[in-house]
């Protein structure tokens, strides 16, 4: 049950952007949650909305490399070039792919340059990059 939500966000992104096209919603998502319900960025360009997509790339399911074991294969994804997505699902978006700060600094500054399209920032994260406070809760 503590995973039952895993891909929610995008869908809720998108029922947000809907609600309010008037506002900019931001979404951030892993790889592996997006990849369940990633069919929701083509609604998005579809209806013209123009959320900021923030994805955290780290490769696959690293908070289940954490608790199972880091080599364990059923926490491998397919690798996507997620920034590209919105051209295959309509071309009216606008995308890219950072992997230092100073590269995420400079796409949220293009993104607010680009109000008028859909956002994908697709950020670039080691395998096993996991926040402080997950590490302490497992060694408990």
């Amino acid at each position: 049950m503590l995973w039952g939500s895993i891909g929610y966000s995008v869908r809720s992104a998108l029922g947000c952007a809907i609600a309010a096209p008037q506002r900019r919603s931001i979404l951030l998502v892993g790889d592996g949650s997006f990849q369940m319900t990633a069919q929701e960025l083509s609604t998005m360009l579809r209806y013209d909305l123009k959320p900021i997509i923030i994805l955290i790339n780290n490769d696959g399911y690293t908070i289940e490399r954490d608790i199972h074991g880091e080599k364990m294969p059923y926490n491998d994804i397919q690798p996507w070039k997620y920034h590209k997505l919105h051209e295959v699902f309509g071309n009216n978006g606008w995308g890219v792919k950072v992997a230092t700060e100073a590269e995420l600094e400079s796409a949220l500054l293009s993104s607010e340059q680009n109000r008028d399209k859909l956002a994908f920032i697709e950020i670039v994260m080691d395998k096993m990059d996991s926040p402080k406070v997950i590490l302490e809760m497992l060694q408990k």
